[in-house]
């Protein structure tokens, strides 16, 4: 029975969207800053979501070479792996919540500066 999509498939897709995601980031974020007024907020945050792209093809490769090495019925391999996702995503989801958290700060204090304009 034939596979449905082949690793080279899969290889293949990773690595155009590691090499479009960061440049779709760039541009989509370019367009969303000029409609905004924001610019260079909107590019940083264009390209880092675009960076998610070659963050995918590299654990894909790790993940490769963990089970090329440990093989797909090990729990040694299923576990460094789990650990490896494990990790990036928390790293990911900290950072993000980071951003987000100060971007809620300086709108409030650019509110509350407006305010006592007025």
């Amino acid at each position: 029975m034939r596979e449905l999509v082949t690793t080279e498939q899969a290889e293949r897709m990773l690595r155009l969207l590691a090499a479009g995601l960061p440049i779709a980031g760039l541009v989509i974020g370019t367009l969303f800053g000029a409609i905004r007024r924001r610019v260079a907020r909107s590019v940083l945050a264009g390209l880092l979501l675009g960076l998610l792209g070659p963050v995918a093809f590299g654990l894909w490769r790790v993940y490769n070479g963990i089970m090329g090495r440990y093989g797909l019925d090990s729990v040694k391999g299923l576990l460094i792996n789990l650990a490896l996702f494990s990790v990036v995503g928390l790293a990911i989801g900290v950072a993000v919540g980071w951003a987000m958290s100060r971007a809620r700060g300086r709108a409030a204090s650019s509110e509350s500066a407006s305010a006592g304009r007025g």
